[in-house]
């Protein structure tokens, strides 16, 4: 009987280091998803420069 309580809680262990990685894993997913709508919006104001400066050299 004391295996199986040892057991239960390194299962439980395990189960809550699962939930600690999940909660890691959303947490770098939004923050990459963060991170790509920054990177498009600097993009797009750099292209839009691009073109101010074209449209001033021709």
């Amino acid at each position: 009987m004391e295996e199986l309580t040892k057991l239960e809680e390194k299962v439980d262990k395990l189960i809550s280091l699962v939930d600690e990685l999940k909660q890691k894993i959303e947490d770098y997913e939004e923050q990459n998803a963060r991170l790509k709508t920054r990177d498009n919006d600097m993009k797009s104001k750099i292209e839009g420069i691009i073109e101010r400066v074209d449209r001033l050299l021709v």
